[in-house]
């Protein structure tokens, strides 16, 4: 006598089938490559997980009803979009807690000024709508001193700054440059000694050492510049 089938078995169902998982496969792949494609979602890394899993589910729940339920779940979290405020012990950086100061950042010392060029490749296709922003974004410590220069503009950090998971976070408008290249410059004010949060950023396949990257956005197109930094000492302040 055949004994009763566990829950699992009665779910994943008989294996001897005419197409297996193959269809819920093409399926999947076409609801997160058409994600991408609309602009939903432009993160490759995080689509690919999500079609991994629902690969998996697939091959795994050979019923087809219990694979497109998996399918339904993951096609949801590559469309609705997740506010995380709040990342807690996950982030990287430390947060305000003794200790911590120096951690995760590199001070710019007496004398120096850290300078950036952002070269604005393909900023064009975007350029031409009304509502393209931009923004300069500084992430680090004790940013109330310091010394930002915008294409020699020079700008006083601290009316700028908001906290980020317990960092300082500069957000610097930009407008609409009429230039292809922007040059930023960082410095401390006179005895202060702002650190800058080397992550390091990654962006694409090129991995940077300070967060500080312009942001230029419009509707749901969005661009990331990143500048890797060259040091001088300059003479006085």
């Amino acid at each position: 006598m055949k004994p009763n089938p566990s829950i699992i078995d009665r779910l994943v169902g008989p294996s001897g089938r005419l197409y297996g998982p193959w269809p819920t496969v093409g399926v999947s792949t076409a609801i997160f490559g058409a994600a991408y494609l609309c602009g939903i979602n432009r993160n490759l890394l995080y689509l690919s997980m999500l079609l991994s899993v629902a690969i998996m589910m697939s091959v795994v729940l050979r019923r087809g009803w219990a694979a497109l339920v998996g399918l339904g779940v993951c096609a949801f979290l590559a469309c609705v979009p997740a506010k995380v405020a709040e990342l807690g012990t996950l982030y990287p950086a430390p947060r305000d807690r003794p200790g911590a100061e120096n951690m995760w950042v590199t001070a710019i010392g007496e004398g120096e000024t850290w300078t950036y060029e952002f070269t604005l490749a393909g900023l064009v296709k975007i350029a031409g709508n009304a509502d393209l922003t931009g923004f300069l974004y500084i992430d680090g410590r004790n940013l109330s001193g310091l010394v930002v220069s915008v294409q020699g503009e020079a700008l006083e950090g601290g009316p700028f700054i908001v906290k980020k998971n317990g960092l300082d976070h500069i957000a610097i408008p930009l407008g609409n440059p009429k230039a292809g290249t922007v040059t930023v410059s960082l410095r401390g004010a006179p005895q202060a000694a702002p650190r800058i949060f080397h992550g390091p950023e990654v962006h694409g396949s090129s991995v940077y050492g300070d967060a500080v990257w312009l942001e230029f956005t419009s509707g749901q197109d969005r661009k990331i510049y990143e500048a890797t930094r060259t040091m001088a000492a300059s003479g006085g302040r």
